[in-house]
């Protein structure tokens, strides 16, 4: 039976980069067949792959073929040659975003984003295709400051799904749970948290940062300072509001923090695009 045809949605095309990094490309694929598991590609730039109906298989050089469906999301790196793709006369519908920048490679660099593990299952379209679409939102001015806002929210987006492994319908991983008791009850310890998930704290350590990529302290600083950004670039607001917003004793404790997980002040992070862009 012969597949059927191609359909191809632009949501964004930019030259446009800023000095975090930049998206440029992203798109709906309807019926997609995918790119060549046998004639690989380079692509050059990273790229995300989030499929939204149908299944196939993925291919990153040097290592095994892996069966891909509909949630799982797939990572392109820039010099691994690459292929996937739907069954002999199937087709699959994705969503895919193209990126570059030093942000990213730092990403990379501390273990973030892993070519060993190409394959990410996120089953709950409705709540992470959200999130892809915002980062291609045409509201978004086409300046450098727009595109830091862009490069923002799928950082955002990475944070979110760093670490994820989806439980079973119906249930909640302990390290979900503890994800979520870390961010929104900042007065509980690290060690409170553990306790309330059932887990010894040596434990509870050693698997969280494996599960995450941080120590729980850490990840629940570099997440604070995430929202800080979005704060920041989104509402753009003052170092106290963001203090009051996200819990620190004042402004200054935030700008400290915010220097101590970035390399740089909230002030070096705003001139990187002018108010009102």
């Amino acid at each position: 039976m012969p597949s059927a045809a191609q359909h191809f949605r632009l949501a964004l095309q930019s030259p446009i980069v800023s000095g975090l990094g930049a998206v440029s490309l992203a798109g709906y694929i309807r019926n997609s067949r995918g790119v060549s598991l046998v004639k690989m590609r380079t692509y050059g730039r990273y790229a995300l792959v989030y499929l939204l109906k149908g299944s196939g298989r993925m291919r990153i050089a040097g290592r095994p073929m892996v069966n891909v469906r509909a949630g799982d999301l797939l990572f392109v790196y820039p010099e691994i040659p690459h292929g996937y793709g739907p069954g002999p006369d199937e087709t699959w519908n994705e969503l895919f975003l193209v990126f570059s920048g030093p942000v990213f490679d730092l990403w990379r660099k501390q273990g973030l984003m892993d070519p060993e593990h190409p394959v990410r299952h996120l089953p709950r379209i409705s709540r992470w295709l959200p999130q892809l679409e915002s980062v291609a939102d045409p509201r978004l001015a086409e300046t450098p400051g727009g595109m830091l806002q862009r490069v923002c929210r799928l950082q955002k987006f990475l944070g979110d799904i760093a670490g994820r492994t989806e439980p079973a319908p119906g249930k909640v991983s302990w390290l979900e749970e503890a994800r979520r008791k870390l961010l929104e009850t900042p007065g509980a310890s690290p060690r409170e948290v553990a306790r309330s998930v059932g887990i010894s704290y040596e434990k509870f350590r050693k698997d969280f940062a494996r599960g995450t990529g941080y120590p729980p302290g850490r990840y629940r600083a570099v997440r604070l300072i995430d929202q800080a950004r979005v704060l920041i670039t989104e509402r753009q607001l003052s170092n106290k509001e963001v203090a009051e917003s996200l819990g620190f004793y004042d402004e200054f404790h935030f700008s400290r923090r915010f220097h101590q997980i970035t390399g740089q002040s909230p002030r070096d992070f705003r001139r990187l695009f002018p108010r009102g862009l």
